[in-house]
């Protein structure tokens, strides 16, 4: 605009002969009256010579108020020198400036003057006249400044909460976010809120609650970042704030945009302890399991190893004696076969009662983990590695986790004790899991000296143990506990050869229920 106004009043002053030069100023002069910015045209020296009717209105000041006044009549004289320094530097070469000035209208109101200034040249190329449009933006830079401040002060707000917060568009791109957030993106490989809105959509598609809207206002959802001692853990919040669109077409037919807030807030640490307590507790329970489970195996064996010689008895004096209840010859062997019911009697009393324990839907892999993590420190003081292959889609199977869990540990603490009996330099242990046809598989592998042949099914024996005598603990117990709980569980139970250089305790379980009474 500034452009082709100057380019129409240098035609004028360029073209117009002397006869008719006034008269054709005269109509430009008319033209620029009527514009609807504050127009106006000075000498070299800055002095008004036009100026028009909105210009007046602008200002406060009539044309006869300024017209052979000086522009310095509408300084405030707070716009630093340097400004008008580059003014003047500008356009007395023949540049257009544009700029900010601080004016003062006739009532003494101070007002923020934004002005495209440019030279009007003759035929000769002289410049001879200043051109100036002039507006009053007071009211909108207020508007501006104050849009900024608020913004400042909602980003100041949000850079002392505590937790990241991002507002995200639909496309789920971060258009605001705080220094929390920030410091979070940081340490992600891709865009927090990307991960999380990710997770939550797998979880409420794996629900089968697939709708348009996924998310709801004020809802609530973990998250899990990274693996093993990198995991972090996070609780979110979702909320959502709607927009009017700014555009001229949402005048009459408003539009909103969506945005949603999202909180993330780390709650690794209080995980961990909670994991650390869990532990400890599944620890426990296991470690009382595992006594229980010793006490009743070996009483168990212990009775039937005492029934056999009873029975030797007891058929000994039916054959001396006959039908007789008494025989004078051998009352002795009465006696010790009374004495051996009556110690088989006190044994069963003695019998622990077996804990009851419903029977539900077991993540095998997860008792794998817990018992792994129960061992770390024993496999860590002993310099053993353990490797894990679990296949991440096993079905649930139904049946008695705690129980379970005594049977795998068992499993692992077997495998740690043959290493240590070893003495080789493989130290390693490796647990998988697999699904064969309608069975879930569970084996552990040591490279520990081996089983023979011969002793594969020897070792689930009660009492009967390949440790030296020596070796603490309840020999011949362990395995006798994994082959009663495999049993409950309609499983089997074995040893073969593995290639790490000791053997493999393969578990076979079915999907099926365990068997009814059990």
């Amino acid at each position: 605009m500034m452009n082709e106004l100057k380019s129409t009043m240098e035609q004028a002053f360029q073209d117009l002969a002397p006869v008719s030069k006034n008269e054709i100023l005269e109509q430009c002069f008319q033209i620029l009256e009527q514009m609807p910015m504050a127009m106006s045209i000075s000498d070299l020296k800055a002095n008004f010579l036009f100026v028009n009717k909105r210009f007046s209105q602008v200002t406060g000041y009539s044309p006869n108020d300024l017209l052979g006044c000086n522009h310095s009549l509408l300084s405030f004289k707070t716009t630093p020198l340097d400004v008008y320094q580059e003014l003047w530097s500008c356009i007395s070469t023949g540049g257009s400036w544009q700029g900010r000035l601080i004016n003062r209208k006739k009532n003494g109101q101070r007002y923020l003057a934004e002005l495209s200034i440019t030279g009007l040249c003759d035929s000769s190329g002289n410049i001879t006249h200043y051109m100036s449009v002039h507006q009053d933006i007071s009211e909108r830079h207020q508007h501006q400044t104050k849009a900024a401040n608020q913004k400042a002060m909602v980003e100041a707000v949000l850079n002392t909460a505590p937790v990241a917060i991002a507002l995200v568009d639909e496309s789920h791109q971060v258009v605001l976010d705080n220094l929390a957030y920030k410091t979070l993106r940081s340490d992600f490989s891709q865009e927090p809120v990307s991960v999380a809105l990710t997770q939550l959509g797998q979880r409420i598609n794996n629900a089968h609650h697939q709708t348009e809207e996924p998310f709801t206002e004020g809802q609530n959802f973990n998250i899990e970042v990274g693996k093993g001692k990198r995991k972090r853990w996070f609780s979110c919040c979702l909320s959502s704030v709607k927009i009017s669109g700014a555009e001229v077409d949402d005048y009459f037919v408003p539009k909103r945009d969506r945005y949603l807030v999202i909180t993330l807030s780390e709650v690794s640490r209080e995980r961990r302890r909670q994991e650390q307590q869990r532990l400890a507790e599944l620890q426990r329970s296991t470690a009382e399991s595992e006594a229980l489970h010793s006490m009743q195996e070996a009483l168990h064996a212990a009775i039937h190893q005492i029934q056999g010689p009873i029975n030797m008895i007891d058929s000994a004096l039916q054959m001396f004696c006959g039908g007789a209840n008494s025989c004078a010859r051998t009352n002795a062997m009465q006696a010790g076969l009374e004495a051996g019911h009556a110690a088989i009697d006190q044994l069963q009393s003695a019998l622990p009662e077996k804990p009851q324990e419903a029977v539900q839907s077991v993540n095998v892999n997860q008792l794998v983990h817990e018992v792994t993590e129960m061992s770390n420190q024993r496999l860590l003081s002993r310099s053993i590695t353990m490797q894990l292959s679990l296949n991440g889609t096993l079905p649930p199977l139904s049946g008695q986790p705690s129980r379970l869990r005594v049977a795998i540990k068992q499993l692992i603490d077997n495998a740690i004790e043959a290493i240590d009996l070893a003495k080789k330099t493989r130290r390693e242990i490796v647990c998988s899991t697999q699904l064969v046809d309608e069975d879930i598989e569970i084996t552990v592998e040591d490279s520990g000296p081996g089983i023979k042949k011969e002793l594969q099914l020897k070792v689930f024996e009660p009492f009967y143990s390949t440790k030296p005598l020596n070796n603490n603990g309840c020999r011949g117990v362990g395995l006798s506990i994994v082959q009663q709980v495999v049993s409950e569980h309609s499983g089997t139970v074995q040893y073969q050869s593995t290639s790490l250089g000791g053997c493999k305790a393969r578990i076979v379980l079915p999907l099926r229920s365990i068997k009814r009474g059990e």
